[in-house]
């Protein structure tokens, strides 16, 4: 591989700080060290209730994350099940406002402005509600806003070393060895409601698409995940290069999705993919998640690291390659008829709970994941997708290799040797 397709491959120091900018460590101190006081204080002071036996106005609050939030679709389909005639209401964060209204079963979703409390606390109570539950598995925010919400019963977690339980009527544990959606459904359990609906979105068929034909085949990749351990869920960017060319020679193209200001970082995975194989390539950073969401639902596969694209497309049942690293899919894996784990085979990895903990010494989790063994398990769903329509196999479409023209790259250990894996 020649130095300047190495150089295409290397994420910047500037990309690295961008990655690590979504999480917030200031924020967190400040909630743990004012949050647990007041919510100890105030759990003290507030009187226990019992579940209400018909409640007719029902608030759901999660106030972050994409994929916590898809996950919730699950529980929220058992409320509305459960008590058709009440009413509904979401209360999310501005970070998954979006994705909560792509969930089936709520009346309204309220955009809650988590960085002012006071507010936040009024707009809650404007809604009188009945019964509350607080998803929030650490952030002693919610738990706040739960208290003061005015609600009739209010019920929660209690995570380890989190200090968040002390208001609620009813408190759940929170298991750091259960998946999330079996935690959620703990809450569902506590109201004597037996659980059963799996995650799902509803996605809209209609609408301009801004990106892609789709009268063509096409693989969808999502490459950066987000949070605090953003850098190490990241798998390494010279194979994805190696996946998107070899999925291009077998005439499928190739659709980035990313964050609005992540545009340069998948621009700079496509530079670096051999020239002739570019225009089977597509950037499409920026998208809303409901376009997302119809571009996920038209894909013939989509490969993603472990972030809330990954739980979108495993909601919505299409095939999907998700990359399990730092993060157990025990704990956080795709729920999915069609998803399919690759999980890095090195001991120490699978350590984070909440998303954000450190781990010194930890291993480089994502580089154990090699090329072949996520390249292997592509081809199986594409096959399989591919006669399930009848469609004959493809015929490679070989291309000459950039390093000397007269060369047919033709095989899989010639291309892998070229890119530099």
């Amino acid at each position: 591989m020649s130095q300047k397709r190495s150089k295409d491959c290397t994420l910047s120091g500037a990309a690295i700080l961008k990655l690590q900018g979504r999480g917030n460590r200031r924020r967190r101190v400040l909630d743990r060290y004012l949050g647990i006081p007041i919510v100890v204080f105030a759990g003290y002071c507030r009187r226990k209730r019992a579940i209400p036996l018909r409640p007719r106005r029902i608030g759901l609050l999660n106030t972050a994350a994409v994929g916590d939030t898809v996950l919730m679709s699950g529980p929220l389909a058992d409320l509305r099940a459960a008590y058709p005639e009440a009413q509904i209401v979401y209360f999310s964060g501005p970070s998954n406002y979006e994705a909560a209204c792509l969930l089936e079963g709520a009346d309204l979703v309220v955009k809650l402005p988590v960085f002012s409390p006071l507010h936040a606390i009024r707009q809650v109570r404007e809604h009188n509600l009945d019964l509350l539950l607080d998803f929030g598995p650490w952030c002693r925010l919610n738990a706040i806003i739960a208290i003061f919400s005015g609600a009739d019963f209010i019920a929660g977690f209690r995570t380890r070393d989190q200090g968040r339980h002390f208001g609620y009527d009813v408190v759940v544990d929170h298991s750091e060895h259960a998946h999330e959606l079996e935690n959620h459904r703990g809450l569902i359990r506590a109201l004597g409601i037996r659980p059963s609906h799996p995650p799902s979105l509803r996605c809209d068929p209609g609408g301009n698409q801004k990106v892609y034909d789709f009268s063509r085949r096409f693989v969808v990749f999502h490459l950066w995940p987000g949070g605090s351990a953003a850098r190490h869920k990241l798998w390494p960017l010279g194979r994805w290069v190696a996946l998107a060319e070899d999925l291009a020679i077998d005439r499928y193209d190739i659709v980035f999705t990313a964050a609005a200001d992540q545009q340069e970082l998948n621009d700079s995975v496509i530079n670096a993919v051999n020239p002739s194989l570019r225009s089977r390539m597509r950037n499409a950073a920026g998208l809303s998640l409901r376009e997302t969401l119809r571009l996920l639902a038209r894909a013939d596969l989509v490969v993603s690291v472990d972030t809330g694209v990954m739980h979108m497309a495993a909601a919505l049942g299409v095939s999907l390659v998700a990359l399990h690293g730092p993060s157990s899919p025990r704990r956080w894996g795709p729920i999915g008829e069609k998803a399919t784990v690759v999980e890095a085979p090195t001991n120490g990895c699978g350590f984070l709970n909440l998303g954000f903990e450190k781990k010194r010494g930890a291993p480089r989790c994502m580089n154990a994941i090699s090329y072949g063994m996520v390249k292997s398990v592509c081809d199986s769903l594409l096959k399989k997708a591919n006669s399930s329509r009848g469609d004959p196999p493809q015929a490679p479409q070989y291309v000459p290799s950039p390093d000397n023209p007269s060369v047919v790259a033709t095989s899989d250990v010639d291309r892998l040797s070229r890119v530099g894996r």
